[in-house]
């Protein structure tokens, strides 16, 4: 059993590797352009390829159809860039950069079972903006970090045919500071919270003629009950320290998709992914203490989301035996409609441009992509920041770098 050994061997070492990756930071609710710079050099365009170690999340069944135990880790660089244009003022968030790290293993197990490990993160937000613009009642800074642990068993019933299977083990964190009350100069709030939850993964990949293949993965809802503490900056009698509850969930999503290798040298890939944020209904702050009343209660903030979709495309272009290169192409539907926008999150619409280039040498490999996110102009909300107006205007740049290892 010389993969078990393996992958014993990388859970130990993957472990490890999760005291620094839950340190790390998302800069948008879903991720999926981030998570290898593989997929980021594809456009994420991965549940029908099944042929690296990324596939632990795309999509996990293809363990079983495997050769051999693959490795793969890496981290991307987020810069993101977001500004609200109010007439002739302009006022932009706080340019960082945000790394995300990652680590994959797959190995086959006999000819008929496989095993998978992601360790990622693929939800988190985090939106600073500076501590005196006009906005600082309803955000100066917010972070949801999520860190996913996900195993997951394959079978191939079939030749041309697996399953797979597994839990994610979820720790998520929240950070959520802003001044409070314009009644109150100088009064600010910070709200820290965390909770461990679980979800699951089960997956399908078809391969049944020799230049096609074809995917379903489902990742399935997480309910996450973050508690922590809600503090203020003066001692004040209504605002006490509080104990504080907030439901967050992270929704559902279905990709489909579909590869083919039908053109010498070339392999193209598409997907599409819904995913069911109109379960995201409303933020509901329950407190031992209600900020400026001091006794229990719930603070319940409308979020109103909607399902969304995503189309992705990517094509890789094997060049030589050591080169391969690639592009893709994402259109990412927001969830946010205009009524609902506000500044913890103030997206829209996302079209994903990427290139990427892929440099082999006998059992390693290194992946290299960059992603530019173009973010479509969005309005203000008048029922969620009624003094706020303007349009808020946004990109992204994405640098990511992995390394790959086959046994």
């Amino acid at each position: 059993m010389k993969g078990l050994k393996f992958f014993t061997l990388l859970l130990l070492i993957s472990f490890l590797v999760v005291a620094v990756a839950s340190n790390s930071f998302g800069a948008g609710f879903q991720l999926f352009n981030e998570l290898s710079a593989r997929s980021s050099g594809l456009a994420a365009s991965m549940t029908a390829r099944g042929d690296a170690a990324d596939s632990a999340w795309f999509n996990p069944a293809a363990s079983a159809m495997m050769t051999g135990a693959k490795f793969m880790t890496g981290a991307a660089m987020v810069i993101p860039q977001m500004k609200l244009q109010s007439g002739t003022n302009e006022v932009g968030m706080k340019d960082k950069v945000y790394p995300l790290p990652y680590v994959y293993a797959t190995t086959p197990l006999g000819d008929k079972f496989g095993l998978s490990l992601a360790i990622n993160v693929p939800y988190g937000l985090t939106t600073e903006w500076p501590n005196d613009w006009q906005g600082k009642y309803y955000a100066v800074y917010t972070e949801l970090r999520s860190l996913f642990i996900s195993p997951s068993v394959s079978i191939k019933p079939l030749k041309w045919l697996s399953f797979s299977a597994g839990p994610n083990f979820v720790y998520a964190t929240a950070d959520m500071r802003k001044a409070l009350t314009p009644r109150v100069p100088g009064l600010k709030t910070n709200m820290k919270g965390e909770d461990w939850a679980y979800g699951y993964t089960v997956s399908m990949l078809a391969k049944p003629f020799k230049d096609w293949s074809f995917g379903v993965t489902y990742h399935s809802q997480v309910d996450l009950g973050l508690k922590g503490t809600a503090r203020y900056s003066m001692a004040l009698p209504p605002f006490p320290k509080s104990k504080m509850h907030l439901d967050v969930s992270l929704p559902r999503t279905v990709s489909v998709g579909v590869a083919t290798t039908c053109i010498k040298n070339f392999n193209f890939s598409l997907d599409f992914v819904w995913t069911d944020w109109s379960s995201y209904k409303s933020l509901d702050f329950e407190y031992d203490k209600v900020p400026g009343l001091g006794k229990p209660g719930v603070v319940s903030i409308p979020r109103n989301w909607e399902d969304a979709w995503a189309v992705k495309f990517g094509a890789e272009y094997t060049y030589s035996q050591m080169w391969k290169l690639r592009a893709g192409y994402a259109y990412d539907r927001s969830p946010i409609r205009n009524k609902y926008r506000e500044p913890t999150l103030p997206t829209n619409d996302r079209h994903v441009f990427t290139v990427g280039l892929g440099w082999n040498y006998k059992h390693a490999g290194i992946d290299a992509a960059y992603s530019y996110v173009l973010v479509e102009n969005g309005g203000t909300s008048d029922i969620l920041t009624p003094t706020l107006k303007g349009t808020y205007k946004g990109q992204a740049h994405v640098i990511n770098i992995g390394f790959r290892w086959d046994f």
